[in-house]
């Protein structure tokens, strides 16, 4: 009986201890960075449990044990742990908290549960399944009483919008039935004269080249149903590394009379209807780029991204201003996809014509963008718990006497969150209406800014003073927060110009010494530090599109990006490092690329998604999710650095920018939404966000503002205060105007009520 009751117990030991080790091999990270511990993790009850000391100390909490009580204390500042081995009642400041699971000895290590000793000590926890994760942030304790007002400047915000400040209220732009475009566009065509049919786009298509077949084919099929009879159908079968490596070219021209040319004042359409059949994004998307452009100079009238659903839809491209540009060309190599295209027309409308009257495109259907959705509620939840907080005002009389019933009165004038644009050259071009409309529009919309180019090392050798003076007259205009673009791109020769290195760090006495490269670099980084000594500069991309170009660190090694960083921090301390990053972040090799900054140790604080959705329509579920996982998994700061939505059909570019910009201002890691550029024909894309060509205010411009000024602003918020002469105030983190009334006086001042500050302002009635 008694080996029984041995065989049993012996059965039972081991069964606890794999109920501990099973999932033995859990990480921990703390502000990103990895912890390694003597002894690993592991779970127990469904609880994570790390060695005591290791987790104290990396917190910045003292460590006791008391061998006798089997008793651990961990004390930082006011804050006091004690937790005893195998006693599921833990003390926080002699404040009893019962445990899921009691600290334990492991391997001659005291084990305690990691989630209950950060959230103890005031840091944020949380979990990464599917890399067992655990993630720790200790920005969460408040960084005092109130922040600091970093400037008083008043812009010229928007104050008149067509929905309420109610979230159930939106913005909601509806596309355009194909039955009523078909009619629109059979109205249009009366003023136009056919250059090229359907018939003369198929019957002269040229056949797709050999070194191009690997990528893909064509051929031409009947359609019913249809306002057309016959289709082009393009399958990529294969995406090359370049769209330019699998382009379908036709000999028919938008000519009136072929080989006469064309004058860059005529007025022209390009009108086709596309479906996507097969393949794309994963997401129902897929994606053409069309090109009609100079058959030598390859300068083009069209170049445009164009996107496609499973629903046939028109699509209208205007062009006009290129002499000459009568070369034709599809280029469908951006994802796995079977593409369809159907009664193409090129209507020439003469020199005259006014283009307003052409059509825009209709909408492309995306479930998450449906008004009425239930991610943008949950999102709009989020946006109330994330960036609202109670504001504090305590009314004295100058003898410090409190003073209950005093009317407190507060008017927000500066978002805390960064919404901005990036800038160039003509931002500080004072000979052109256009431009100082420019300023002007950059003050009323953002509070932050950054240069497009010319931060950039060679552009700050070849066109020295140029950034200052973009940013100098940005702050001058309101903006309050300034990101620095870019330290590092690793281009050598052959590269983007501005991006690259310059030649001499490209010299074959700079790449065969690792030592002086280096050297080079850092007193590059020292350089810029002295250049921009007068600009209080927040965030910089240290390093840029490292997936799409990496000549330095494969030369040197990826080490050098530890230096980098170094740098960086040294000259620029106050400043929030930043890695930047292009389509490439919604790659597994993006993923790998961060897991090995934290494997160098590189010292980073932030992560850069460019943003740019021409064409590409990420679900904005899916940035929720993306967002997500960047948090849990690295626990650094995230920013949306140069979103675009350059397409043509502004219902589309409207709702899609709406919920992108949901999605990021719910996410609790992200602090910035920066458009790359925000008014047609002056930015780097066609089609910007919120003004066209002549300053009209776009669909997409008036979500914009709806969103930042409407609904995630509080204004005239008012409360009385009580009898402790206290009045609270729930709002928006920001910069205020507070207006206190009492007997009869009234008081103004302002505060910066931010995030992780206690927001407690004292205002004293004389």
């Amino acid at each position: 009986m008694k080996k029984v009751i041995s065989l049993v117990l012996s059965i039972v030991m081991v069964l606890s201890m794999v109920s501990v080790f099973a999932d033995a091999d859990i990480n921990v990270t703390i502000d990103g960075k990895a912890q390694n511990y003597d002894v690993m993790p592991v779970i127990e009850n469904g609880r994570t449990l790390v060695p005591m000391r290791g987790i104290f100390e990396a917190l910045g909490a003292e460590v006791n044990w008391d061998d006798a009580t089997k008793t651990v204390t961990g004390t930082k500042g006011d804050i006091k742990i004690t937790l005893q081995i195998g006693n599921t009642v833990a003390k926080v400041n002699d404040k009893d908290t019962t445990l899921d699971v009691a600290a334990t000895i492991l391997n001659s290590r005291t084990m305690v549960p990691v989630r209950f000793i950060s959230e103890s000590l005031g840091c944020n926890v949380g979990w990464d399944d599917a890399t067992k994760t655990v993630i720790i942030s200790t920005s969460t304790e408040s960084k005092g009483n109130l922040a600091v007002l970093k400037s008083d400047f008043h812009r010229p915000i928007p104050t008149q919008f067509e929905k309420s400040s109610s979230y159930d209220d939106i913005l909601h732009f509806a596309g355009v039935s194909i039955e009523d475009q078909e009619a629109a566009y059979a109205s249009l065509k009366k003023d136009g004269t056919l250059v090229c049919s359907t018939d003369d786009f198929f019957n002269e298509l040229v056949p797709v080249k050999k070194d191009a077949q690997a990528y893909g084919s064509y051929k031409v099929i009947d359609v019913e149903g249809q306002a057309f009879q016959k289709a082009l159908q393009i399958t990529c079968t294969e995406v090359p590394e370049k769209d330019a490596k699998f382009i379908v070219y036709t000999n028919a021209t938008p000519e009136k009379v072929k080989g006469e040319g064309i004058s860059a004042k005529e007025k022209m359409l390009m009108a086709f209807r596309i479906r996507l059949v097969d393949g794309g994004d994963g997401n129902g998307t897929g994606k053409i780029k069309i090109q009609v452009q100079h058959p030598e100079t390859y300068k083009k009238a069209i170049f445009t991204e164009v996107s496609a659903t499973k629903d046939w839809t028109i699509v209208y491209l205007p062009f006009y201003g290129k002499e000459d540009a009568t070369d034709i060309g599809i280029r469908p190599g951006y994802y796995k996809q079977v593409i369809e295209i159907g009664g193409v027309e090129i209507l020439n409308f003469g020199e005259e014509y006014d283009v307003t009257k052409f059509p825009n495109s209709t909408t492309v259907t995306l479930d998450d963008l449906d008004p009425d959705a239930q991610w943008r509620k949950d999102a709009f939840k989020r946006i109330d718990e994330i960036r609202k907080g109670d504001f504090t005002v305590v009314v004295k009389d100058e003898n410090g006497n409190i003073i209950p019933d005093a009317e407190v009165k507060l008017d927000m004038f500066e978002h805390e969150f960064l919404f901005g644009s990036a800038i160039s050259g003509n931002f500080t071009d004072t000979s052109k209406e256009k431009y100082a409309n420019l300023r002007e529009k950059f003050s009323e919309n953002f509070n932050s800014v950054v240069n497009t180019t010319n931060f950039k090392w060679n552009n700050l050798i070849k066109r020295p003073g140029y950034a200052q003076n973009e940013l100098k007259t940005a702050q001058d205009l309101g903006a309050k927060y300034i990101r620095g673009h870019m330290l590092f791109c690793e281009q050598g020769i052959g590269g983007n110009e501005a991006n690259r290195f310059p030649d001499y760090m490209c010299a074959d006495e700079v790449n065969g010494n690792k030592e002086v490269f280096l050297k080079l670099c850092e007193e590059h980084v020292a350089d810029v530090a002295e250049k921009f000594k007068d600009f209080d500069i927040e965030y910089i991309d240290v390093l840029n599109e490292i997936l799409m170009h990496a000549t330095q660190s494969e030369h040197f090694g990826d080490d050098i990006w530890v230096n980098f960083y170094n740098y960086a921090r040294k000259y620029f301390p106050d400043a929030k490092l930043y890695y930047n990053e292009n389509d490439g972040v919604l790659t597994e090799d993006y993923i790998k690329l961060i897991d090995r900054f934290v494997e160098l140790g590189v010292d980073f604080d932030g992560l850069g998604i460019q943003s740019h959705y021409d064409g590409d329509f990420y679900l904005p579920t899916k940035q929720v999710e993306f967002y997500e996982m960047l948090r849990n998994r690295y626990g650094k700061e995230i920013q949306v650095t140069e979103y675009s939505c350059s397409v043509i059909d502004t219902a589309l570019q409207a709702n899609y920018t709406r919920d992108t910009m949901i999605a990021a201002f719910a996410e609790p890691n992200m602090t910035s939404f920066v458009m790359w550029g925000f008014v047609d024909g002056l930015a780097t894309a066609s089609h910007s966000i919120i003004y066209d060509d002549k300053w009209n205010l776009k669909p997409a411009g008036k979500v914009y503002q709806d969103l930042v000024y409407n609904k995630w602003w509080t204004k005239d918020a008012k409360a009385t205060t009580n009898t402790e002469g206290k009045a609270t105030i729930n709002g928006f983190y920001g910069d205020y105007d507070v207006e206190v009334t009492a007997n009869g006086k009234t008081v103004k001042t302002m505060a910066a009520f931010h995030k992780g500050y206690d927001n407690v302002l004292e205002v004293v009635v004389k």
